[in-house]
């Protein structure tokens, strides 16, 4: 039984709040590049499992909201990130084929690069800086990516999304 397209709009959108909630929850001040990138990470699943639902537009999206939440450039995130989704679901299928860890390592790669780019666009607007730590924020990132996929598979599993 196919679940109503609406009924997944709403659970996919749901998704994507809870995990720019987790963006932006509070951290200690030093802490705060060790922060995993949730939002990126639910969209690179999501991107793997649904390229034909979740693409370059989700992202553009997600990135628009991550830029009025935390108050940046409008545009930098969504930028970034449609650029780096647009990656993942042009070859989602060879991606879909890895190993949970070589996969990890991947994000790893991937967020590093968004933070990276995100950065570069920062200085090239206004003096920016680097926080060393979010590069050990993209290795946890990338540590968490076989539970954060396991817990989106087994979402989608158990309400049919297609």
């Amino acid at each position: 039984m196919r679940q109503h397209p609406l009924f997944q709009i709403i659970v996919l959108a749901f998704i994507f709040v809870v995990a720019l909630i987790l963006e932006i929850m509070p951290w200690p001040v030093g802490l705060q590049g060790f922060r995993p990138s949730w939002l990126i990470l639910v969209l690179i699943y999501w991107a793997l499992a649904l390229p034909d639902k979740v693409s370059v537009g989700t992202a553009f999206m997600a990135g628009i909201i991550w830029d009025l939440i935390l108050g940046s450039v409008l545009g930098v995130h969504a930028l970034v990130l449609s650029i780096a989704i647009y990656f993942v679901t042009k070859h989602h299928l060879i991606l879909r084929n890895l190993s949970l860890w070589l996969q990890g390592v991947i994000v790893i790669a991937y967020i590093i690069a968004i933070r990276i780019f995100i950065y570069l666009i920062g200085v090239l607007l206004h003096s920016a800086t680097f926080n060393s730590q979010e590069i050990i924020g993209a290795i946890i990132s990338g540590i968490l990516w076989p539970w954060v996929f396991l817990l989106m598979r087994q979402i989608r599993r158990q309400l049919r999304l297609r």
